[in-house]
């Protein structure tokens, strides 16, 4: 019999600027929400102005931010409405005040939020670099999982959301990297989806403990080794879970780099969902969003599901 298992994303949190880019998070929020009986939460941090240099503008400096909020709470309520209509869903909104990044953070641990999905990018627009700078922050503070969505510019906001049949998982063979497993196990019982375990494992030269980037100059025993080492290791991951009921399955690729690696298997024809930790075998010592997560966040054309470890990983 397979065990009961608990609600996941129970409450999940969309950041929204007004923009139709930031709304193209809501179809796969939607559909979390739908399938896992949740309540969504609209959220628009309200910008702080400047303060006016001279008097003789406080008035107009209060007009402008009483039109900024009206305008802001009729967009939220508005849409908030509208998505309940078309979806029957429990969604509410909310207007905040402050900074935006530590704003967010701080109302996402207030009412305990387990999922936040956004997209890369919002209101400025996808010709600067690939990771907005809200969702790069977001990411690299938040405890909870964040869902991140890759904005396309002239892409519908609320179009169909992408079937979740598949769900890449990276790992290492790092504790830290095996954050991840949790979280893609319960998006995989909500959409009954198939886990892909994978681990990259870089060729190393002969009598070298130090990968290569070309072909030759292998050592064909020592990679058969570490790939034989690769495929045990997630198959004990594996088997693990399948005891749980989840589906899954386990591939090992050798490469001489693994984000470019990933990015390959994490091909929207194959994979509909990527779940990766934003730490792996380099540890916490580093950036807080690891490398490896960092190239697949900003390359990879299906969703990512993102997992901060826990501070005592």
């Amino acid at each position: 019999m397979t065990p009961r298992k608990s609600r996941p994303f129970r409450s999940v949190l969309v950041p929204l600027d007004g923009s139709p880019l930031a709304e193209q998070a809501l179809p796969l929020a939607l559909e979390i929400a739908r399938a896992a009986r949740s309540n969504v939460r609209l959220v628009l941090v309200h910008p702080i102005l400047p303060p006016p240099f001279y008097e003789e503008s406080a008035q107009l400096y209060v007009s402008v931010d009483l039109a900024m909020r009206k305008a802001a709470r009729d967009y939220l309520r508005g849409l908030a409405a509208r998505l309940r209509e078309q979806s029957g869903l429990q969604i509410s909104s909310v207007i905040l005040d402050g900074p935006t990044e530590a704003t967010l953070a701080r109302y996402v641990h207030d009412i305990g939020a387990d999922l936040v999905a956004m997209t890369t990018h919002g209101r400025g627009g996808v010709r600067g670099a690939w990771l907005g700078s809200v969702a790069d922050r977001l990411v690299r503070r938040l405890d909870v999982p964040v869902l991140v969505t890759r904005a396309r510019e002239g892409a519908g906001t609320l179009s169909a959301p992408p079937r979740i049949r598949q769900i890449l998982v990276p790992l290492d063979g790092s504790a830290l990297a095996e954050a991840a497993l949790a979280p893609a196990a319960a998006m995989a019982e909500l959409f009954e989806a198939e886990l892909v375990l994978v681990q990259i494992v870089p060729p190393l030269t002969a009598g070298s403990l130090l990968p290569v980037n070309f072909a030759a100059g292998y050592d064909r025993d020592a990679v058969a080794l570490q790939r034989k080492q690769a495929q045990d290791y997630l198959e004990d991951l594996g088997e693990d879970l399948r005891k749980r009921g989840t589906r899954v399955r386990t591939t090992v690729v050798v490469g001489p780099n693994v984000g470019e690696a990933l990015i390959n298997l994490a091909h929207p024809e194959r994979i509909d969902l990527v779940a990766i930790a934003t730490h792996g075998r380099s540890g916490l010592q580093r950036l807080v969003l690891g490398s490896v997560a960092d190239k697949l966040i900003r390359g990879s054309e299906p969703p990512v599901l993102v997992i901060r470890p826990g501070k005592g990983k």
